[in-house]
């Protein structure tokens, strides 16, 4: 029983902790002066991450949740002479918790403290998005999203329009 629910608890916890979102930005960059992108692997979309995001449906929906939420930053999409080029990556890494407990289910019982280890598995996962000059040849935005993730993710469309307009919230950023 007290296994149970500490394993509960420390799920809950872990998947209670928030996405975290982290932006570096060049702070000489004027960002008004970006109207255009293109892909950065030679303007064309490329998925870069676990064998998982193979699936050509949620492949589109990745590149359809970025390029929706760059449009609504007043982004448009450009093959020929952008002024930003955009690229992106996803990690995913697998971790372990180990969770010491009582033996015994009661709490008076009275023997040398002896405490069952239990083992969690379960993975933190990083999406990165980049922006680079595209006439320069350098990098002026980034952001990491990084959050603790199921096995199997839910790799749905809303989910990942979700995680998309986290990790594009503060673009274009305020100096």
């Amino acid at each position: 029983m007290k296994q149970s629910v500490l394993i509960f608890l420390v799920l809950a916890v872990t998947s209670a902790c928030s996405v975290t979102v982290k932006e570096t930005f060049d702070k000489q960059t004027d960002f008004s002066q970006y109207k255009t992108y293109c892909w950065m692997a030679g303007c064309e979309f490329r998925v870069t991450g676990p064998d998982y995001l193979n699936d050509s449906i949620a492949r589109e929906n990745i590149r359809k949740a970025i390029e929706t939420e760059l449009k609504r930053k007043g982004l448009t999409i450009r093959t020929d002479n952008p002024d930003l080029l955009v690229g992106f990556t996803i990690t995913v890494k697998d971790e372990q918790a180990i969770v010491y407990h009582r033996k015994e289910d009661s709490p008076f019982f009275i023997a040398p403290l002896e405490l069952d280890k239990k083992i969690i598995n379960y993975q933190k996962g990083s999406l990165i998005i980049g922006m680079a000059d595209a006439k320069e040849s350098r990098m002026v935005w980034q952001s990491h999203v990084s959050a603790y993730m199921e096995t199997k993710p839910d790799l749905s469309e809303a989910n990942i329009n979700k995680g998309i307009k986290q990790a594009l919230k503060n673009y274009p950023p305020k100096k």
